[in-house]
């Protein structure tokens, strides 16, 4: 049977994936630092694809360049979804090792990216290794596109889906990321928040000052402080006007069936490890599950402003700045949000506050009862032992709107972290047996998918 034969692939042949995760991670593909690694790394993935029979191309929208590549001439299609595009990995002196090599602690995988999302490009490239030879059978055609741009907002993929949307369009896709809870079961997001990334800056004096003039000349971080405390209340709550109006009440109403069956428990033990005594606004329970995944929200990602360096420098600064994400849900036009946020500080004083945006999209989501969903669910209780937890997002963002609601293909999660893995943070990891049972996960659900007919 196909199922035999590729799990017994898999598992004699893991080794040589775990060979061609090493080979991305040295590719310092951070977009936000841009150079030739980008263009090199996606060269390099549609070599390797090539060689394995895929047609593979070189996409672009003014950005760093996207890999497309395609293999079968099944009459149901499946996308799959990753980018080689990885996070800054600073500060440099928390690493244990070298973020841009592959290290193997006992059973742990080491190295910027081996979690976020290279590790998962690995994998899934191993699992159609394993299930290429039996495609005809299986009746699938597998579309894939990896992109560069994500840790960045994807500011170009709007245009290369767009460019390419029939080719896109697919019966079902897999996504770039799952992460294994505590408990062992694996997290599936059924969609991810929207992304509206903005930078205020307010400026004081034409230059830098000494601070021997600071009862006279006015700092603009006194109004920046100000400014933050009428963005939001102790509880979370967004002062903005209209800030939580357009929500889709069909997914609300969804979503809240699903996180009904979540369990609490992780959370709690997320709080214990951040050192937490309680959440925003003393949350928990299913009031906790439904602020983190069924409401949109606002937070300062970051605060710049004076003398910041070792010792001390004595100024007035002349500007202070806030980087701010606000996570739309679906149903909202992160258009809209940016109006009524400009309209609402402009009132409140601060008309002359310049907002750069770096990152805009929507919010989008697949109902439960799709069919990848299903096959998905049905692989993760097979790979894993265990029923997997399903929620109708992430409380992170990703640019799956443009594939589920642009392209119309219902996507689902897979991947080969785990709570632990710290993704975006000094020593990014994963566990080897993750590794595997990620590899395992996805090939099984593409077999489970292939064999469910409407």
């Amino acid at each position: 049977m196909v199922r035999e034969k590729v799990l017994s692939y898999i598992t004699t042949n893991y080794e040589k994936y775990i060979d061609l995760l090493g080979s991305l991670v040295e590719y310092p593909t951070v977009a936000a630092w841009g150079g030739d690694a980008m263009g090199r790394c996606a060269e390099y993935l549609a070599s390797i694809l090539r060689e394995r029979g895929f047609k593979a191309w070189i996409a672009g929208g003014g950005g760093h360049p996207a890999v497309l590549a395609e293999i079968g001439s099944g009459t149901r299609s499946v996308l799959i979804y990753n980018h080689y595009d990885v996070q800054p990995p600073d500060p440099l002196k928390l690493w244990e090792s070298d973020p841009f090599k592959l290290t193997r602690k006992g059973e742990f995988l080491f190295g910027r990216g081996v979690a976020d999302n290279k590790g998962n490009i690995a994998a899934r490239i191993a699992a159609l290794d394993a299930l290429v030879p039996y495609l005809e059978d299986l009746d699938l055609k597998i579309r894939l596109l990896i992109e560069g741009e994500e840790e960045i907002g994807s500011p170009t993929i709007g245009k290369i889906v767009e460019n390419n949307r029939t080719w896109i369009r697919s019966e079902g896709g897999i996504w770039e990321t799952g992460y294994i809870r505590r408990d062992g079961r694996l997290g599936i997001s059924l969609g991810f928040k929207g992304m509206l990334y903005i930078e205020i800056i307010l400026r004081g004096p034409s230059r830098d000052v000494h601070s021997g003039n600071a009862p006279l000349v006015p700092n603009p971080v006194w109004r920046m402080a100000k400014l933050l405390t009428i963005l939001k209340d102790e509880n979370g709550r967004i002062y903005v006007p209209g800030f939580y109006e357009n929500i889709d009440q069909e997914f609300v109403r969804v979503g809240e069936e699903l996180i009904k069956k979540m369990d609490f428990t992780e959370l709690e033990e997320m709080a214990r490890d951040l050192g937490l005594r309680e959440f925003v606004g003393g949350v928990r329970g299913y009031d906790a599950l439904r602020k983190l995944y069924l409401e949109p929200s606002l937070n300062v990602s970051g605060l710049y402003s004076g003398y910041t360096g070792e010792g001390s420098k004595t100024i007035v600064p002349s500007i202070a700045g806030v980087k701010i994400d606000i996570r739309p849900i679906p149903g909202q036009d992160p258009v809209r949000i940016l109006e009524k946020f400009k309209k609402y500080i402009a009132e409140k004083g601060f008309g002359d506050a310049a907002i750069v945006v770096h990152s805009m999209y929507r919010s989008g989501y697949t109902p439960p009862n799709e069919r990848i969903v299903k096959a998905s669910v049905e692989a993760a209780i097979e790979a894993y032992g265990k029923e997997p937890s399903v929620a109708p997002l992430s409380g992170g963002s990703g640019p799956i709107y443009y594939f589920t609601e642009v392209a119309k293909t219902p996507m689902t999660g897979a991947g080969v972290g785990y709570y632990g893995s710290r993704a975006h943070a000094p020593n990014e990891n994963i566990r080897i047996q993750d590794f595997i049972n990620g590899i395992r996960h996805v090939a099984l659900t593409l077999i489970k998918f292939a064999a469910m007919r409407s």
